[in-house]
């Protein structure tokens, strides 16, 4: 009895031995084979889409428009001045 409990045990052991280690290979593979993949992918797909912008080229224009604009505010409200009378534009 003893010794047909160390044989199965010993080949239970042998079994997850042999299952780990493929497992570990089905791994190896399965993560080299979709990396490929990917980059394949990437490399397909990338020249399709459209280039964008950084955000860094957006902001000066942006900060342009901006000061041109509160230029033009600050313009209006300048008073019209003629020799007998002044008059803000505003009122």
């Amino acid at each position: 009895m003893y010794r047909s409990s160390r044989l199965v045990s010993l080949v239970a052991v042998a079994f997850m031995a042999a299952a780990s280690a493929i497992s570990v290979a089905a791994d190896r593979v399965v993560s080299a084979v979709s990396y490929g993949v990917v980059r394949l992918l990437t490399a397909w797909v990338e020249p399709f889409q459209p280039q964008v912008k950084p955000p860094s080229q957006e902001k000066p224009r942006v900060a342009l428009v901006a000061a041109k604009s509160f230029v033009a505010r600050v313009l209006k409200r300048r008073p019209s001045v003629h020799p007998s009378w002044r008059m803000c534009p505003s009122t």
